[in-house]
């Protein structure tokens, strides 16, 4: 057989493995590998953050977190949200034009995030930032860059479902990241050098993919301009919804550093630097099933709408239960991660965590458009949010600081997933799920809150018997899809 022949074989092989049942297993198992990796990369970078937060006191952190916000609005201002479309595109062509989107694919992201790191550095200049923070823009740039590029080299990677490749990178970018971090806290650096920690983690992660897809996709761009303004005209509105519904979620920390305090900006940041971690782990998650509902949307509506469902119920049941791991737990959270000294950021983290279960949520909402092509009610959502979010900071932050701009983003988060069931189900009932799922993971909720909040039981305690409380009852009310233990190769004990 020739290597040619091979190829195509393999390329069948992937692609049958996208149309079968398989494929649902494959996600939940690799989906559940990649949040475990992230859930450790996380647990690295928690145990640097305190010294890193320590280090650097509540003003120079506050600024830290600000260069990290700036950019990465600068980046989805010019991302055109080309990392999903190229899944999305990559998934669904024939096997001879994958190299032609790949390698225009990797043209666009060089100018756009040239342009994003530059806009960045304008903006910081122009509303008169200290010089470290101008020059922290500017290095923070160099290290989008590498992680831009590194999720281009990944998209055949997430199209193979090759998601233990996936999680191994990510996981060794966050130990290169905290490694450095560890190395300049002992080194006693300044507030500067901090922001090369991204350019250390996303080149360590780039050289790995790079390796994993040597021979199998191009590393070399090119500047089609039919390619490029197939894929510009294809996600136009995306790019917009794109770049918006990343803005939203972060502009409550560039307008409190501007309308409010450092140390309001400090104490929100604190918290909010939490929950942006947190939220990491749905959209990873879903990016692993995407190529997989891209497929099936385009090819069988009835698989899809069974695939949201699973989905939408295992975001549901992950999503309250992380929010009441964050609001049980704050205490101790914000005391590991910052000190005794930023006590104001518990009752802050305990707003965003009542919002964790809508993230979950919004999350499959705008993959499940994307799938469908609904570019222009993405934007229209996430526009609804930009605004919201604009309008209740500036109303709030004045006068609550970092507590108004947590309300902000709580109540932010809540509409924005009303808004995508409404646009996702409003020309596509039958895509509407089950809720038969709801009253039982409120209710056991419920009970692991009021376990959790039980007078003189420690923090860490409680988080452990929420969390046990909360996973023994909906096991007991058969809460968990079935779809859970069968990927696994357990077996859901039946009734009766």
């Amino acid at each position: 057989m020739t290597n040619e022949a091979v190829g195509e074989a393999a390329d069948q092989q992937v692609a049958d493995i996208l149309d079968t049942p398989h494929a649902g297993p494959a996600v939940i198992r690799g989906g559940a590998l990649r949040a475990t990796a992230y859930t450790a990369g996380f647990l690295l970078s928690a145990a640097a953050t305190p010294l890193l937060v320590r280090h650097l006191g509540v003003v120079d952190f506050g600024r830290y977190v600000t260069v990290t916000s700036i950019i990465m609005i600068a980046s989805a201002l010019t991302d055109a949200g080309l990392t999903n479309i190229g899944v999305r595109e990559y998934s669904l062509r024939p096997p001879e034009g994958r190299d032609r989107l790949m390698r225009n694919l990797l043209g666009m992201r060089l100018v756009l995030t040239t342009a994003a790191a530059l806009l960045a550095i304008a903006f910081s200049l122009v509303v008169g930032y200290p010089s470290v923070v101008v020059a922290g823009t500017a290095l923070a740039g160099v290290g989008m860059m590498t992680n831009v590029l590194q999720g281009t080299f990944a998209v055949p990677l997430s199209f193979s479902l090759r998601l233990r490749a996936i999680s191994a990178l990510e996981f060794l970018r966050q130990v290169a990241t905290v490694a450095l971090i560890l190395a300049l806290v002992l080194a006693g650096a300044s507030l500067l050098p901090f922001f090369t920690v991204t350019i250390a983690g996303g080149a360590t992660a780039l050289i790995g993919t790079m390796i994993l897809v040597r021979g199998s996709a191009p590393l070399r761009p090119a500047a089609d301009r039919d390619e490029w303004w197939l894929l510009l005209r294809d996600g136009l509105a995306y790019a917009a919804a794109s770049a918006v519904g990343i803005i939203y979620f972060r502009v409550e920390v560039v307008l409190l550093s501007l309308i409010s305090t450092d140390r309001q900006t400090g104490f929100y940041g604190t918290a909010f630097r939490i929950v942006e971690v947190v939220a990491g782990v749905p959209f990873l998650a879903n990016l692993s099933a995407f190529p997989m509902l891209a497929r099936s949307a385009r090819d069988d509506r009835g698989r899809f709408g069974y695939q949201l469902e699973r989905i939408f119920e295992i975001s549901m049941i992950a999503g309250v239960w992380v929010g009441i791991v964050l609001g049980v737990g704050a205490h101790f959270a914000i005391r590991v991660v910052a000190g005794n000294g930023f006590g104001p950021s518990v009752v802050v983290l305990q707003i965003l965590a009542v919002s964790t279960a809508a993230t979950f949520l919004l999350s499959i909402g705008g993959f499940a458009l994307l799938a469908l092509r609904r570019h222009a009610q993405l934007l229209i959502a996430n526009g609804i949010a930009l605004v919201l979010a604009v309008g209740l900071t500036l109303a709030l932050a004045p006068a609550h600081g970092a507590k108004g701009a947590a309300i902000a983003t709580a109540v932010t988060e809540f509409v924005l997933a009303g808004t995508y069931a409404v646009m996702l189900l409003r020309r596509e009932p039958d895509l509407r799920p089950s809720l038969i799922v709801l009253p039982k993971v409120l209710l056991a909720a419920a009970a692991a809150v009021a376990a959790g909040v039980l007078p003189s039981i420690p923090d860490v305690v409680g988080v452990v018997v929420s969390s046990a409380v909360y996973l023994v009852l909906l096991l007991v009310l058969r809460g968990i899809p079935a779809e859970l233990f069968e990927a696994f190769g357990l077996r859901r004990r039946r009734a009766g």
